[in-house]
């Protein structure tokens, strides 16, 4: 009987957008070294692209949301390599199917009922949507296409041997909304087979 490899974001569904991006803005990853305190608890924002013309509300909520990102994204790659301890802050950083899906692959790998190997680690970001509406801050959102190579880890029922993950390089969507003024991603879906 062939098992299937679960994998995890929720790369369960594909829709073919066709989003064509060519970067014309970019935030620059904070640097470490530059932090003059001694805080090491300082939330990083990814470095992204985007064609949007963004204006000084919508960077905000695009940096807050970005922040929400790498959390979520730390979290899970620690949390499913054996950190469990990580499992109680995916709420700091998702809500919604999101939350329910990384909790469910985390508790699998917890048991024991799957293995994790490798590690999750986005090649790139692309800021697709925003909609920061002035006082309106409930309905918020965020929409971030990012690059994953999927053969870089793999999520395999226990006691079978790791199977290479066959799409390679897919591009994932993640909605972040901002909650109680909290960004935090709340959907997860495969955009496309590629990127």
């Amino acid at each position: 009987m062939a098992l299937a490899v679960t994998l995890p974001l929720a790369l369960t569904a594909c829709e073919d957008h066709s989003p064509v991006a060519a970067p014309t803005s970019t935030l620059p990853a904070q640097d470490p070294a530059d932090d003059s305190s001694s805080e090491t608890d300082k939330p990083s924002i990814p470095e992204y692209d985007t064609e949007l013309d963004l204006n000084d509300e919508e960077k905000e909520a695009v940096e807050g949301a970005l922040v929400a990102f790498e959390g979520f994204v730390s979290s899970i790659d620690s949390a499913y390599s054996g950190d469990f301890d990580q499992i109680a802050k995916f709420p700091e950083f998702a809500r919604g199917d999101a939350l329910v899906s990384i909790q469910e692959e985390a508790e699998s790998v917890r048991s024991g009922a799957t293995d994790f190997e490798g590690h999750i680690e986005p090649i790139s970001v692309d800021v697709f949507d925003v909609s920061a509406p002035g006082n309106s801050k409930e309905s918020s959102s965020v929409i971030l296409h990012f690059c994953v190579d999927t053969s870089n880890w793999s999520m395999t029922p226990a006691g079978n041997s790791p199977t290479s993950n066959p799409d390679g390089k897919v591009t994932m969507e993640h909605q972040i909304l901002l909650e109680d003024e909290t960004w935090k991603v709340d959907q997860q879906d495969l955009w496309e087979r590629k990127c």
